[in-house]
């Protein structure tokens, strides 16, 4: 059986080898040494009791093979000489220290453990604002981080689909002192911890965006707006209202920044334009080398992009290379958008609705757009579970919202002459088929080309 060697003393002592004994299946035989009387008993223990810094008394020990020695000393001459007497009886035996005082000790085959850090980390875990991270578990640089949702946060009543997670994940969700295992139609309530893994530095924005209220989009999809203008084959008034959009929406969202990007540039008005702004303000970039859309991954990952906007010709011809984004993509209408004042949801699945219903609500609630759902579904005769979701979102954004049950009549009929609305549409897979096949669906949101001189919002569905 491997054996490991304990060295221990002070008031630590008994509450550490108490805590040792109730671990079950470790496997190992422990010889302990320790100058005070212990009176603790296990089949896996022997205990010495003598002086550890002693090279002659640890001499009649060594003769056992170890596999490691722990140091747990509450003096630091003491603890020094202890290890400088295994050391001098075995060169390569491994040994732990714990370290109360900032010991120096260059040895490959020796770890300090500094107590004084895992303290101080472990006070900082009760502060309000920083995060719970797993210090002992994996790489312990915060990979791991269990988070609690307070009320009013943006991840607040969302189903676990509609989240985002790109480099992390949610792995687990406690409630009321039981585990849930993850599931994409859990819905996550105020109160709830949730526990998630990724990327350090990607799990600290997620923290920090977790704890912010409502009234956040684009995040959780990304923090900044990405427009790409195409000079060559957009019209003046298209690149007109695409740049007019992108600096309205960076003023009135909550949007860090905005990023333009002009390929096939040639000069005109529009060029002019974007050169004054160029030099007032970051994110201009004149792209004298790429002709498409292609090439563009990269730098939306890379700037956090929450948000792309394009017109309805460019959205068509990229729609799959647009839909692989999954982020929300906002197609220009024909009218100014400051002129929208009113926002549209045209529905029958309610499974859709919730999943997309806190960016929806968010986003009309920055813009004061006034907000209606168009609920069209002629088989469904009871929609009390939808409203009542509806009115929790209502208080939580402070924003009303309002429904019509549309069961006989299709609103698309009326509401496709109209080009003062922004729609706000599910990208789902569906959308990328052919039109012989969207002609028979009841889907509404295949049918978004009827409504294509308003405002569209495509948000991204799993």
């Amino acid at each position: 059986m491997n054996r490991i060697l304990i060295i221990i003393d002070g008031i630590l002592a008994k509450h550490f080898l108490e805590r040792l004994c109730f671990e079950k299946g470790l496997g190992y035989f422990f010889t302990i040494v320790c100058q005070e009387e212990l009176n603790i008993k296990s089949d896996y223990l022997e205990l010495y009791r003598f002086d550890p810094t002693s090279t002659a008394r640890l001499e009649t020990i060594m003769s056992k093979e170890f596999k490691q020695a722990f140091i747990y000393m509450q003096d630091e001459f003491e603890a020094k000489k202890t290890y400088e007497a295994l050391r001098l009886l075995d060169i390569n035996l491994e040994i732990e220290i714990m370290d109360f005082w900032g010991l120096s000790i260059s040895d490959s085959h020796a770890n300090l453990v500094d107590a004084r850090m895992t303290l101080s980390r472990r006070l900082m875990n009760f502060f309000p604002d920083i995060a719970l991270t797993a210090q002992h578990i994996g790489l312990g640089e915060g990979e791991i981080m269990e988070l609690k949702i307070p009320s009013g946060s943006i991840f607040a009543y969302r189903h676990i689909r509609s989240i985002q997670q790109k480099r992390w994940r949610i792995v687990l969700i406690y409630r009321n002192s039981k585990i849930y295992f993850v599931k994409p139609s859990f819905v996550l309530e105020p109160n709830d911890s949730i526990l998630i893994v990724g990327d350090p530095v990607v799990l600290q924005s997620i923290f920090h965006n977790i704890r912010d209220k409502a009234g956040q989009f684009p995040i959780p999809f990304g923090s900044n707006i990405f427009t790409l203008i195409d000079m060559k084959n957009m019209s003046e008034k298209a690149q007109e209202n695409l740049i007019n959009t992108t600096l309205y929406l960076e003023e009135k969202s909550n949007a860090k920044k905005s990023f333009i990007r002009v390929i096939n540039p040639k000069i005109g008005p529009i060029f002019y334009r974007l050169k004054e702004l160029f030099y007032e303000r970051e994110g201009i970039f004149f792209d004298y080398f790429n002709t498409d859309f292609t090439h563009l991954n990269s730098f939306l990952q890379n700037n956090d992009i929450g948000i792309l906007i394009t017109d309805y010709k460019h959205f068509q011809k990229e729609k799959k290379r647009f839909f692989d984004l999954k982020i929300p993509i906002l197609k220009i209408g024909k009218c100014s958008f400051e002129k929208l004042k009113e926002s549209v949801i045209l529905s029958a699945n309610e499974s859709e609705l919730e999943n997309n219903a806190n960016v929806i609500t968010d986003f009309s609630k920055q813009l004061d757009f006034n907000l209606t759902l168009y609920y069209y579904n002629p088989n469904s005769q009871n929609i009390s579970n939808m409203k009542e979701y509806f009115s929790s979102l209502s208080k939580l954004y402070d924003k009303n919202i309002q429904i019509i049950n549309k069961r006989d009549n299709n609103p698309l009929l009326n509401l496709q002459y109209r080009n003062d609305l922004l729609q706000f549409v599910s990208f789902e897979k569906e959308l990328l088929g052919g039109n012989f096949s969207k002609s028979l669906s009841t889907n509404l949101n295949r049918h978004y080309a009827k409504m294509k001189e308003n405002y569209q919002l495509f948000i991204p569905v799993e």
